[in-house]
């Protein structure tokens, strides 16, 4: 039986999710069909007062005989402290502990959710809401913040929160972040009714205000706003720098021929990147008359050429005027951009919940839209009541714009809104045990003493599966099946390599005191690919062709023949950002002359074999592809960032202590080095909390673990670390507290 992969398992204390779109192999096979069986003695569950004189959570008898009332408040306080009183891994956990990898894809159906003391102060908050009111209302919505940790079954949550809502008489508008997670809402919603499943790009253009009423939008992607760009603007910029260099004296001054086609592609490119970058914010159109909002690296680019001025912005407010008098395409994200200006949305009266998953992944303008407006603003009759489900340590498109620190910093957005938000958590995660739990808790106590503290709300999550778990070494064998789980492309297609080569290493090793008896009988590994094969094989091919400008010959695909040499490929790529591309000049740089060999043995083994996950021994995936996924099995692959520890920067107000003192507090302040913005770290944890029984971390995980271990035993460390030896026990003390 093959490792299964699953979308996140969402248990309750008594049971796992119902079925969801994606059915397992077992659930294909049968042998989880037909109807669950009823338990015949069902316990009574606590009521609790809300807005009505009496009510019973979902699920429940509905027996008038149960005295034992309980009072939102209660339910509340018990939530908050339940990390520090129920502590239990035993019957108050689901059963995780499956026999076998058939049962541990099969899901258990049972007569409905019984919820978590977490799930029932969500519940319970939801159904206090009032009945919708009139459409003259003019009370301020609620904002409820849900964070919910890996594993700690949201999907459960949110399916027991809108039927709350749904039998208190609310319409929902659901909201998710792509088609196919529209399509699995859908599906589990479809028996609740009064709610409405979409994506916020398909929202905001079915709810849009438009210019005119007759004004026909036929939404175009990305690449068609840039070559528009290319066609339309390309005399304009090139005039542009040709005016404003002829006067420099500096020797990289275009001139006529390569370069100076090069660096008007490049300012081009500039001009959409500032357009993409206002629309992807929540800042006004006034704010296109600004040079602050022109493309950050466009002002790096132009220090050492001329100052760019204003041409910028006046590109990009030009191609938004354009795009809404009718005589510019108009792409996905400019009409979300333009139904959040000045609200121009008229989302259904009827509608009185919204409901925003995944809101981690939500740039600073669909948040704007479709949380901050609805729920505040005075144009919005009624205001809406607002539930925004996520967890900033999982926000992984910052490329995408996705902005986690908006999630965090939500809050205030309400200040004037005193007793309008309210926070809950979901801690509890039912993927995996104690021990794995431990090492998903050290990336968050990593973040959270890091600087991307500022952007994140700190919490620790508590693993209540009966299977403990178990942490590899990199050098320990890993059970088959098993998933890995890389950063890039590149290491998967390595990874893939190693793979086979392992194989045959544990084969040898048959009969043996330390053999594999996990090991597949066939004579390879059947390895499978989590993601588009065609997408693979495509960048395959675009990597051979590159490799032609690498060997200094012409390449064949039209794309590339723009480039004289890989030098010019290669900087084209970082210049304007063409990420597609990043794999192909990584592989270059990995393998040189070996490529070609080595990527006609990957397409063979793995890619023309087109093996589903199910009956994979191994499975590749990147972090991003395995989001919503859960294995077995998973080795996390070595090419995440290094997690090390550095000094803080001085803080400006010890400028009034004298040197001395300040030098000395300067020298407390340790923390870990990471950028202030971005998502590395989150891959880190999304990639670790896939695992739900064993899981292999990398050198550069247990090069910082062994580092904590020798200082807290005061042990000899690495030289760069003997002035900060003080600084990194007082950091490193800290760890033990926090999971507390």
């Amino acid at each position: 039986m093959r490792q299964t992969p699953q979308r996140r398992t969402t248990h309750s204390d008594s049971q796992q999710t119902p079925k969801r779109r994606s059915q397992t192999l077992e659930d294909r096979r049968g042998s989880a069909g037909g109807s669950a069986m009823r338990r015949k003695e069902e316990p009574k569950r606590k009521r609790c007062f809300v807005t009505e004189p009496l009510a019973v959570l979902p699920g429940a008898d509905g027996d008038d005989d149960d005295d034992d009332f309980v009072h939102p408040r209660q339910i509340l306080l018990d939530s908050s402290n339940f990390l520090s009183h129920n502590k239990r891994t035993d019957s108050s956990a689901p059963d995780l502990l499956l026999k076998s990898r058939r049962n541990s894809a099969t899901r258990l159906q049972s007569r409905g959710p019984s919820p978590t003391p977490e799930q029932s102060a969500i519940i319970e908050f939801a159904r206090s809401l009032p009945a919708p009111a009139a459409k003259n209302n003019m009370i301020p919505g609620t904002v409820c913040r849900i964070v919910a940790g890996a594993g700690t079954g949201k999907t459960t949550t949110l399916c027991m929160l809108a039927e709350a809502l749904a039998r208190n008489g609310h319409h929902i508008l659901y909201l998710v972040y792509n088609k196919a997670a529209q399509n699995d809402a859908q599906a589990r919603f479809k028996k609740i009714g009064k709610v409405t499943c979409c994506t916020m790009h398909a929202a905001a253009l079915r709810f849009l205000r438009r210019p005119t009423p007759d004004f026909e939008i036929n939404p175009v992607d990305d690449v068609v706003v840039r070559m528009k760009i290319d066609q339309e603007y390309e005399t304009r910029a090139s005039t542009w720098l040709a005016e404003n260099w002829r006067f420099e004296t500096n020797s990289n001054r275009p001139s006529q021929g390569p370069n100076q086609e090069k660096m008007t592609q490049l300012v081009l490119f500039y001009i959409f990147k500032t357009l993409e970058g206002w629309y992807r914010s929540a800042k006004p159109l006034q704010e296109l008359h600004n040079t602050w909002n022109t493309y950050y690296p466009a002002k790096i680019k132009h220090r050492d050429l001329f100052d760019p001025g204003t041409f910028y912005i006046d590109a990009a407010r030009d191609i938004w005027t354009r795009m809404w008098n009718g005589n510019f395409p108009i792409c996905h994200d400019a009409y979300l951009k333009y139904a959040q200006l000045n609200q121009n949305i008229e989302l259904p009266a009827s509608c009185s919940v919204i409901l925003v998953d995944e809101s981690q992944d939500a740039s600073a303008c669909q948040l704007d839209l479709f949380v901050t407006q609805p729920a505040k603003s005075p144009h919005v009759k009624p205001n809406k009541h607002i539930f925004i489900v996520g967890d900033a340590a999982q926000s992984i498109y910052y490329f995408r714009g996705a902005r986690p620190k908006e999630l965090a910093q939500i809050d205030n957005q309400f200040e004037s809104l005193q007793g309008r938000f309210f926070d809950f958590h979901l801690r509890r995660s039912f993927r995996f045990g104690p021990v794995i739990t431990r090492a998903a808790n050290m990336l968050l106590w990593i973040k959270a003493n890091s600087p991307q503290a500022k952007d994140f709300n700190p919490y620790v999550v508590v693993g209540v599966s009966k299977v403990a778990g178990k942490v590899l070494r990199d050098e320990e064998l890993l059970p088959y099946p098993h998933t890995i789980v890389a950063r890039s492309g590149v290491e998967l297609i390595k990874q893939g390599l190693v793979a086979l080569a392992d194989f045959q290493d544990r084969k040898l090793r048959v009969g043996q005191e330390n053999a594999d008896h996990t090991l597949p009988a066939s004579d390879s590994p059947v390895i499978a690919i989590n993601g588009s094969l065609k997408e693979y094989k495509l960048r395959l091919e675009d990597t051979l062709d590159v490799f032609r400008l690498y060997k200094g010959k012409k390449p064949r695909k039209t794309k590339f023949k723009q480039y004289h040499t890989f030098h010019d490929f290669e900087q084209d790529v970082n210049d304007r950002e063409m990420s597609e591309y990043g794999i192909v000049l990584s592989l270059i740089e990995a393998y040189e002359d070996d490529l070609p060999q080595v990527l006609a043995t990957f397409d063979q083994k793995v890619l023309s074999q087109s093996t589903c996950l199910e009956r994979a021994d191994v499975i590749l995936t990147t972090a991003h592809q395995a989001k919503g996924l859960e294995f077995d099995n998973v080795h996390v692959c070595d090419d995440f960032i290094p997690l090390d520890v550095c000094q803080k920067p001085p803080d400006p107000a010890q400028q009034r202590f004298s040197s001395a003192t300040a030098a000395s507090q300067n020298e407390s302040q340790i923390h870990f080095k990471l950028n202030a913005w971005g998502d590395d770290l989150n891959l880190w944890y999304v990639a670790v909390t896939r695992a739900k029984k064993n899981l292999r971390l990398p050198k550069k995980w247990w090069d910082i673990v062994d580092l904590m271990d020798k200082v807290k035993k005061g042990e000899a460390v690495d030289q760069k670390y003997q002035n900060q030896l003080v600084a990194m026990r007082n950091l490193f003390d800290t760890f033990d507290k926090f999971i507390q």
